[in-house]
């Protein structure tokens, strides 16, 4: 089982060192912080298409049904996009942290 050595070997240093108990609380730990690190990263994209329409994704959404062009286009599948991959992080977030996927 290469992949489990090549795990291994990564997280190995981390518990001899002492910064984690074991390579489980290492590699949950690692895990979280990149989800964390994701969600904020959509967050930042959320956030910029709220400060630039003055309005939050439903009443962007209402106002240019119809009416909108490639550029507001591109933004609302752009920001639909970053709200959905948000969800997506999150619901991993929830399941790393109550057990289903870790």
């Amino acid at each position: 089982m290469l992949e489990q050595e090549v795990v291994d070997n990564l997280l190995r240093p981390l518990v001899q060192s002492g910064v984690y108990k074991d390579e489980k609380s290492a590699l949950r730990d690692i895990i979280l912080d990149y989800i964390d690190r994701k969600k904020r990263g959509y967050d930042e994209v959320i956030l910029s298409f709220r400060e630039k329409y003055k309005k939050d994704f439903a009443a962007f959404t209402n106002e240019i049904k119809n009416s909108a062009g490639f550029e507001t286009e591109d933004d609302w599948m752009e920001w639909k996009g970053a709200i959905e991959m948000r969800k997506g992080w999150q619901e991993a977030y929830w399941d790393s942290i109550h057990g289903s996927a870790v």
